[in-house]
């Protein structure tokens, strides 16, 4: 209505860059939602300063959600997500709203991405079901260890691994430090031997015991379950990532590698030098899209853009942490070479979401990473799709999504 467009505007009008960089206050997110219907509806360049602002704890949830509809409908308007629209209709909408809907889709599977199929049944023609409904049943049924291997998805040395990394995903976190009922590893067991079922390409990868972890800290089972599969399941996202041949995981380490010898030549030459594997040490960073390696605070601030941009966000925030730290790395006596990914996980570790934010706001950083994921193939950010995001300007910005949804 007039009054939630005039509260755009005035939000549009403020300086968001010059709010505590910890989040965007409580207060102004709850006037900005209340001002629309859904996410969609705000100007994305207001959204994107938002996100980049932060997002309070209470919103992340539903805000994640939103973005991940948005990043879905984006690859749809580029006719480039044909698969993950299908796994997304199972979240129950038209993929145009800010509540995790699908798409106009089919109901039935697709090419083994994703199988929208209640447990026990096969998957049938009609509405998709709901990823939450698919969530709840298996819960109902019960997802136990002596499942067959055809019935879960996963092989018994899979499995196997799935209980070994329960108690090794943050084991000194109090809800993850044992199998009590009241804690999160019972839940974590849910959504990893669900998302096997449901997305029998990813089936059970390390790594994505991080990602549900963190999901699980922020949101409800259901919508953390919603959440793990936008990840996996959509092109905009992560999917690629965790499969067996893991084709956006090698696009992403060519990306990380170029970016790095474009904006921090000194730095990769002495990398080199020294012998340390950039690629290889990346590999878990990416895997666990930064939760295992950089402070939580610092994480949530990358992931709100990431249910935007995708893998491409992770390859900024490595390389903006790397930019903060890149004198001290030079410096003779660095020791590049201290431990088995030579101790590079330190400079993620000491990235605080004001350092991080402050080094991601680099519009050539930012730049080189966008176009080398495009050349990679993890999505390319042009002249035109910038202007409109509003990047031009004299602001910072952390990056660009696809070209705007039309209509």
């Amino acid at each position: 209505g007039e009054a939630g467009r005039a509260h755009q505007a005035e939000l549009a009008e403020k300086p968001l860059e010059e709010e505590p960089l910890e989040a965007l206050s409580l207060q102004r997110w709850n006037g900005a939602l209340s001002s629309c219907a859904s996410l969609q509806e705000l100007p994305r360049p207001l959204l994107r300063r938002m996100l980049r602002a932060g997002v309070p704890l209470q919103h992340r949830a539903h805000v994640w959600r939103a973005c991940a509809a948005l990043a879905r409908a984006d690859g749809a308007a580029a006719g480039e997500d044909e698969l993950s629209l299908r796994a997304a209709a199972a979240a129950g909408g038209d993929g145009k709203g800010d509540g995790g809907g699908g798409s106009e889709g089919s109901g039935g599977g697709s090419e083994g991405v994703f199988s929208p199929a209640l447990p026990g049944e096969a998957a049938a023609a009609g509405p998709p079901v709901g990823l939450r409904e698919i969530y709840a049943a298996h819960v109902e049924v019960g997802i136990s260890r002596s499942e067959t291997e055809e019935a879960s998805g996963l092989s018994a040395a899979q499995r196997r691994e799935v209980e070994q990394d329960l108690l090794r995903t943050f084991p000194e976190h109090a809800l993850f430090s044992s199998h009590a009922r009241q804690g999160l590893v019972p839940p974590l067991r849910r959504l990893l031997l669900c998302l096997a079922r449901q997305v029998p390409t990813v089936g059970y990868c390390q790594g994505i015991n991080f990602i549900a972890a963190f999901l699980l800290l922020h949101a409800d089972e259901g919508t953390a379950f919603e959440l793990l599969v936008a990840l996996t399941s959509q092109a905009a996202l992560l999917r690629g990532m965790h499969t067996a041949d893991m084709p956006a995981l090698h696009a992403a380490h060519a990306a990380l590698l170029s970016s790095f010898e474009q904006s921090m030549p000194q730095l990769m030459a002495r990398l080199r030098d020294d012998g340390v594997p950039l690629r290889e040490a990346s590999t878990q960073w990416l895997l666990c899209a930064l939760v295992d390696v950089m402070p939580p605070g610092a994480v949530g601030r990358v992931w709100d853009l990431m249910f935007l941009d995708g893998a491409r966000v992770l390859l900024r925030s490595i390389a903006a942490a790397f930019r903060l730290h890149e004198a001290a790395l030079l410096a003779e006596h660095a020791d590049l070479a201290d431990s088995a990914d030579g101790g590079l996980k330190a400079v993620l570790r000491a990235a605080t979401p004001r350092l991080l934010s402050r080094a991601m706001s680099q519009q050539e950083l930012t730049r080189i990473c966008d176009e080398a994921a495009g050349s990679a193939g993890l999505g390319e950010v042009t002249a035109a799709t910038r202007a409109a995001e509003g990047g031009g300007g004299e602001r910072p910005w952390w990056g660009l999504s696809p070209a705007p949804l039309s209509g």
